[in-house]
């Protein structure tokens, strides 16, 4: 019987389609077997306004503190939600539900690598060592990030990013002399722009037998023979029909994140080649050049691309191993057990 309730808070939009609702879907699917589950997030869409972001998560705290009161919850699982954990934390002094926290990232290191101010680097300091430190039980999405929080918490361990892997699958390409590779964006977003800037600036520099799709919003369109836009895609179903369309996907990060990206992983749950820089691979814990995955530096990365892209058998093998390794490190299946064994535990049903 489900007597027990798990709220899972994320600081987006549910209906939006990104990395962390992602998660939090598949967060749901998984603990909706053993418990009773919910997920709320603001109705706020993606800001670049700092302030507008922050007032709006401001406004949101306030509205969320009696959502909560609400619920009923046994434990709140915030996913990567640090204003939703202020709430929780301080709501359950006084309800005694539990609260969990799970790390997309290191939020501090991330900023220094965008080069932000001091201040705002010391700002992110401070509240992710108060959400880790406070927190019942922390979830690492990649291994630096456990090694990162484990000196602020004792009670943290990896579950890593993971898929359902049976939506994902490859087609075969149906053009020899050509090949298709993919950016996936949304490409509101300054990080994604960076991937826009680099194709733009080098799309004469790739085999000219080469073309690109552009997958996600996209503003930002010049006209190409070359390129093709899907615009925004609202389904599960067509995003991972556009997938099985490529024959590799392309991914010239410029910045490291310290969590793997769910675009990376959901091409290689398709068998595709993923063509990408260190910095965009970093948070990848089993990915290995040349076996699953081609990294190459942003200086380099347009020569792999030509070097490799019409090499089938390679092509082919990186792409299977890639499979293999989502399968076995990255799935739905592979961590599903490991998931709920550990809301067992903070709940003390094991």
């Amino acid at each position: 019987m489900k007597d027990k309730r798990v709220l899972i808070l994320i600081p987006h939009d549910v209906g939006e389609d990104n990395g962390i609702t992602v998660r939090s879907k598949a967060l749901c699917d998984i603990l909706n077997r053993e418990y009773r589950v919910a997920a709320l997030g603001p109705n706020s869409s993606y800001a670049a306004n700092v302030v507008v972001l922050f007032t709006e998560f401001l406004l949101w705290m306030v509205r969320l503190t009696y959502l909560i009161s609400q619920q009923d919850a046994d434990c709140i699982y915030c996913c990567a939600d640090y204003f939703g954990f202020v709430v929780a934390h301080a709501l359950s002094r006084i309800l005694g539900f539990r609260v969990i926290f799970e790390a997309h990232g290191i939020m501090s290191e991330e900023n220094k690598a965008k080069n932000r101010p001091r201040i705002v680097i010391g700002a992110c300091s401070l509240i992710e060592r108060f959400v880790v430190s406070r927190a019942d039980n922390v979830v690492a999405l990649s291994s630096g990030i456990l090694e990162f929080y484990a000196k602020f918490n004792a009670n943290i361990e990896l579950i890593p990013a993971f898929l359902d892997e049976i939506f994902y699958h490859k087609s075969r390409s149906k053009t020899p002399n050509l090949r298709t590779i993919g950016l996936v964006g949304p490409f509101d977003m300054p990080a994604n722009m960076h991937y826009l800037n680099f194709l733009y600036e080098r799309i004469d520099e790739f085999d000219p037998r080469i073309q690109f799709r552009i997958i996600g919003k996209c503003a930002d369109k010049i006209v190409d023979p070359r390129l093709t836009y899907t615009d925004y895609i609202s389904s599960r179903d067509e995003y991972v029909a556009e997938l099985a369309s490529l024959d590799a996907l392309l991914v010239p990060a410029s910045v490291s994140t310290s969590g793997p990206l769910n675009k990376i992983l959901e091409a290689m749950a398709s068998s595709l080649p993923v063509f990408v820089t260190p910095e965009g691979a970093h948070g990848l814990d089993y990915a290995e050049d040349g076996k699953n995955i081609l990294i190459a530096s942003i200086a380099d990365l347009v020569a792999c691309v030509n070097r490799v892209i019409f090499d089938s058998a390679r092509s082919s093998s990186i792409g299977m191993n890639a499979r293999a390794m989502i399968e076995k490190e990255y799935s739905k299946t592979a961590n599903s057990a490991r998931l709920t064994r550990m809301i067992g535990t903070v709940l003390g049903e094991r």
